[in-house]
């Protein structure tokens, strides 16, 4: 099995670098790596392409004028030759065995997805307050599970091989064919930042995977560490916007009925009293939905109007 990591980056020269090094300290190493650049800064951009051009790693460059990660990921996969195709982000440090891993996993032909695991997070956090403001499932608590108000989460503990209907997109690998069967992508509606578009893309693969009985895994071999870099973010207020918008539309799309529409608002009610106790711009909150009021149809259909708050 052929293995291509798909990278998505943008202002981030000193992330790139770091997560390049240890994907070249791997063994084996991935059989091709792909960074997709959105840098508008010709000088950075510059960098970021050296960055691709000095590893001894079968790496390739390539730029997009438009700043979407979702179109990055997308990019980069219709470039890809591997049976197994990583997406990860441009901050994370794999280990020496990662890629190991990862074909020891897909050996097992009723694998489709393997998300991964950060190292720094403590899974065996729970609490009924995230149960009762529709964040967490009781239930599903022992798998990766998608809440009805549409939040990802991990499960209290984790094996080699837990079940989950989704992955996070700093690490998480798929196998392609059935990628191509079910003829799935990023949903390019979700741009910019583009929050929930992992959630979004593993989601529609479980769905998928579920009816043909493909397991879908989170895996401690998988177990990465995921740096949140500080290097380049977007301003808090476009990220709440996007927060509150991204999960109206994939809960309309992926997650119908009134008590995912009710479970959206009690979480989000959540939010806006921690922001406010916490003295953390809880009005963007307000100003979000707001928003949502006036676009309500467009935002459905995946018109964001992203141009009146980015």
């Amino acid at each position: 099995m052929k293995i291509s990591v798909i990278i998505p980056t943008m202002n981030r020269v000193g992330s790139l670098s770091r997560t390049i090094s240890y994907l070249e300290n791997a063994n084996p190493r991935p059989d091709e790596v792909i960074v997709v650049d959105q840098t508008q800064d010709h000088e950075i951009a510059v960098k970021i392409e050296e960055i691709c051009k000095k590893t001894p790693l079968n790496a390739e460059y390539k730029w997009n004028s438009e700043p979407s990660l979702t179109k990055a990921r997308n990019s980069g996969y219709a470039l890809a030759n591997g049976d197994i195709i990583v997406f990860m982000d441009d901050d994370v440090d794999v280990k020496k065995d990662t890629f190991a891993n990862i074909h020891q996993i897909f050996s097992n032909n009723t694998i489709g997805l393997a998300g991964g695991i950060n190292e720094y997070d403590d899974l065996s956090q729970f609490s009924m307050k995230s149960v009762i403001l529709g964040k967490k499932s009781y239930r599903k608590r022992k798998i990766g599970h998608v809440t009805k108000s549409v939040y990802g989460r991990f499960p209290i503990s984790c094996n080699e091989s837990t079940d989950t209907e989704w992955a996070m997109g700093f690490f998480f690998a798929v196998r392609k064919s059935l990628l191509e069967k079910w003829n799935l992508r990023f949903d390019e509606n979700l741009s910019y930042y583009a929050y929930a578009e992992d959630l979004d893309f593993t989601y529609s693969f479980f769905l998928h995977a579920r009816i043909e009985r493909i397991k879908c895994i989170l895996s401690t071999k998988l177990k990465v560490c995921h740096n949140v870099s500080q290097e380049y973010r977007i301003p808090k207020r476009n990220e709440t916007f996007m927060y509150i918008l991204h999960r109206r539309y994939i809960r309309n799309k992926l997650i119908p009925g009134y008590m995912s529409v009710l479970l959206c608002w009690i979480s989000e009610l959540g939010d806006f009293v921690y922001r406010y106790i916490h003295k953390e711009n809880p009005m963007d909150i307000l100003k979000a939905h707001l928003f949502y009021f006036k676009y309500k149809k467009d935002i459905l259909n995946g018109n964001f109007h992203y141009e009146e708050f980015m």
